[in-house]
């Protein structure tokens, strides 16, 4: 999902993704600018996944380990440094969250208490959601088990999303029901 992009590219794309939403879209961030990834209470926790990560792919087990529990002690959120992210990743108030997906596409956006994880206990990481590019999870959504979210899908406040979904839907309600999205489709 991250192809042959670089750790520095992808926390250049995530401040991009940061400025777009804070009135500057558009703006160039340059390498002098990844600094801001780790001083930016919207960026860090961010930020540190992303390190945590690096580290996962690298064996550094050890060092992802730290800097997973370094996020929660100090922004109140988990990532899995096993689940794979694509660039362009937002998470406006991170606080209370669980990011415990296989993976999540670009461009994706991510509120506060938000849980996306396994259904029951797995230890192996393989039974975890796959969500698509352009994703949008509102505060308090769940998204939970072995399935698949199709690209622009929206999760709506509160909802709790057990079944697959495809793509261009807004997800609502306990459980999740799934409903075309309105507006035209956002592109690549």
């Amino acid at each position: 999902m991250t192809g042959q992009l670089t750790l520095v590219d992808l926390l250049k794309s995530d401040l991009e993704c940061y400025f777009h939403y804070h009135g500057a879209p558009g703006r160039t961030v340059r390498k002098r600018d990844l600094w801001r990834n780790f001083l930016i209470p919207r960026c860090a926790p961010v930020g540190l996944y992303r390190l945590a990560h690096a580290a996962h792919r690298g064996g550094w087990h050890r060092t992802s380990k730290l800097l997973v529990w370094l996020n929660f002690y100090l922004y109140s959120v988990e990532f899995s440094s096993r689940c794979v992210i694509g660039p362009w990743f937002f998470m406006p108030h991170a606080a209370g969250s669980v990011i415990g997906a296989a993976s999540i596409g670009h461009h994706a956006v991510i509120y506060h208490q938000v849980t996306i994880g396994a259904k029951f206990i797995d230890i192996d990481h393989v039974a975890r959601p796959r969500i698509g590019n352009h994703a949008f999870i509102a505060s308090g959504a769940k998204i939970i088990g072995d399935i698949d979210l199709g690209d622009h899908c929206t999760v709506g406040a509160n909802a709790v999303v057990t079944k697959s979904a495809g793509s261009n839907l807004t997800l609502v309600g306990i459980p999740a029901i799934a409903q075309p999205s309105e507006g035209p489709a956002a592109t690549d």
